[in-house]
């Protein structure tokens, strides 16, 4: 068995995506097809991974997302991606093999601001002592039983609310392309979302090119809530059916679509619709705050799901401090001089993994 690491254009879409979809860990994050459009345009990050072959085979692979920032490779977990980690073949022993995959991560990124496994890996692998671990919940409702068995599992404010979004008279409408949705949620929900953040509007873009992407895989359902007789819709959402899951992917909400409990609505229909089908229903809880957002989750009857995420710097030390420095400099030398105080000395370094 070979283990290495490959940037994207070293790697076997064709082979990588038929080890993803033959894991026991499969998720459409991982696939090749939506990584590209994940780290495609303007300011778009790279990826490669981790790659273990036998007999021209890959057998297990490890996603990696990174970017460069005066020579410094570092890894980071992208938006619209909340778990990767490692996928791998049956009868692959991967107590084993995340050993080298462990160690082909650390010689080629010395820096990992953070990375998310996925929530099979938490019972697969066995991470070095010392390792600064985080553990990420995430909400999963299993569909494989009836409607009205799981609509009793529905807390008694969401039942409330539900009579009352069917009163409303929403009417669903699928669409093919995501961009409204988009336009939606960036004039109602983006200030709240991002809490204050300068956000990188470009990964709009990326995202929509990811949702075509699932769109023409047959694999994505975008839908949008209007009221009876009226025009524009007031809510919407993303949900990727594949294989076994249904994640809920991104959404979006008017003032009125969230007080009249859209989405809501939407959810549900979508639950009657899989009910007793043997797929889940993943609804990609926020990894950091939020406490809000994942107890209306958990009140659908959702149970928790824990993965892993981790960090870690190893650069030298006095990179380490001329990056804190240059944070703690703050923005206002850049909007006065137009460059960051340690630019040029961090352009001249170079390092070799």
């Amino acid at each position: 068995m070979t283990i290495r690491y490959l940037d994207r254009p070293a790697l076997d879409p064709d082979r990588w995506d038929d080890c993803v979809n033959a894991s026991a860990q499969r998720l459409v994050y991982a696939a090749s097809w939506y990584l590209d459009a994940l780290t495609t345009g303007d300011k778009a990050p790279h990826w490669g991974g981790i790659v273990a072959e036998n007999q021209g085979r890959y057998v297990a692979v490890m996603p990696v997302v990174y970017k460069t920032k005066y020579g410094i490779r570092y890894v980071f977990q992208p938006d619209y991606c909340q778990q990767l980690g490692v996928f791998s073949r049956d009868g692959v022993d991967l107590k084993t093999v995340f050993s080298y995959f462990w160690q082909r991560l650390n010689r080629r990124f010395k820096w990992v601001v953070s990375y998310r496994f996925n929530e099979k890996n938490e019972h697969e692998l066995l991470f070095p002592d010392g390792l600064q671990v985080i553990k990420r919940s995430n909400h999963v409702l299993p569909l494989n039983k009836p409607y009205a068995e799981i609509y009793q599992g529905y807390a008694t404010d969401r039942k409330t609310n539900l009579n009352r979004a069917r009163n409303t008279g929403w009417v669903m409408e699928e669409r093919s392309d995501v961009r409204p949705l988009i336009q939606l949620h960036r004039t109602h929900n983006e200030e709240k979302a991002v809490g204050g953040i300068d956000l990188d509007l470009t990964i709009y873009d990326r995202f929509a090119h990811a949702v075509d992407e699932l769109h023409q895989r047959g694999l994505v359902r975008i839908w949008m809530a209007r009221k009876e007789g009226a025009e524009s819709p007031e809510a919407g959402g993303v949900f990727v059916v594949d294989h076994n899951r249904i994640i809920y992917l991104f959404n979006g909400a008017s003032v009125s679509g969230r007080k009249q409990q859209a989405r809501l609505w939407m959810i549900n229909r979508l639950v009657e619709e899989w009910a007793g089908k043997p797929l889940e229903f993943d609804f990609e809880s926020p990894a950091v705050g939020a406490e809000s957002v994942k107890a209306y989750y958990q009140s659908f009857g959702a149970e928790s799901r824990f993965y892993t995420e981790i960090s870690y710097n190893r650069l030298p030390r006095l990179l380490t401090f001329a990056r804190t420095l240059m944070r703690d400099l703050g923005a206002n030398w850049v909007k006065k001089t137009g460059r960051s105080p340690l630019s040029l000395a961090f352009k001249k370094l170079q390092f070799v993994s």
